[in-house]
């Protein structure tokens, strides 16, 4: 075991040129029709919209990712779908959740966000959470590797006043972009290069798990 090991998982917000460099494994897409929970040693998806994804891991042993539609079949679905996540890794120690956006035309997108978030909290000692695309054009791209346990995440959002999806690459922006960030006890988070530590952020990181409270 490489010496330099810590058993917490890193998050790592990057621009959408850097994503496409780091992004491998395999492509986890959304439809009914195509696998949309993985169990892999990396992974990746992207768009994800009103949609939820994430992942359950035990760190440098196993880990599943999934992103799922926010559709009624998905949300009358969901005890299943859980039972697989849990399933694939079954002694999860951490997890990362994302997605969802408040809009009138997806009554689901909350709903289902919502309710794997209670799983994830009940099941899991620590869950990091980006919950709730605040801009109406926003979007958000994962990767995983188990090799580091690293999440690597572009969130894009598009204001009023511009024309092109610009990056988070601050923290304002990530607290802006997000309805709620709850960073998990022990994982660390980085924007741009630069790492953001508790003294920085105090409200968004966790001072004890989840799963204690």
């Amino acid at each position: 075991m490489n010496e330099n090991v810590s058993f917490k998982s890193r998050i790592n917000f990057v621009d959408r040129a850097t994503f496409n460099k780091l992004k491998n494994g395999i492509k986890i897409l959304y439809k009914h029709d195509v696998p949309n929970i993985i169990k892999d040693k990396t992974f990746y998806s992207e768009e994800i919209r009103t949609c939820t994804g994430g992942g359950l891991v035990k760190p440098f042993v196993e880990a599943d990712g999934f992103h799922l539609m926010d559709d009624v079949v998905n949300f009358n679905n969901l005890h299943d779908i859980l039972v697989y996540l849990f399933r694939y890794v079954k002694d999860a120690e951490r997890g990362l959740l994302l997605g969802s956006k408040e809009l009138g035309s997806r009554p689901y997108s909350v709903r289902i966000f919502e309710k794997i978030k209670k799983a994830f909290m009940t099941r899991l000692p620590n869950v990091s959470i980006f919950e709730g695309h605040t801009y109406s054009q926003a979007q958000t791209h994962f990767s995983y590797s188990l090799k580091d346990d690293m999440w690597t995440i572009c969130s894009e959002y598009r204001p009023l006043n511009t024309q092109e999806l610009l990056p988070v690459k601050s923290l304002p922006e990530l607290k802006k972009v997000y309805r709620e960030v709850s960073i998990a006890d022990g994982d660390s988070l980085f924007i741009n290069g630069n790492e953001i530590t508790p003294d920085m952020a105090p409200e968004i990181f966790q001072k004890k798990s989840l799963k204690s409270k």
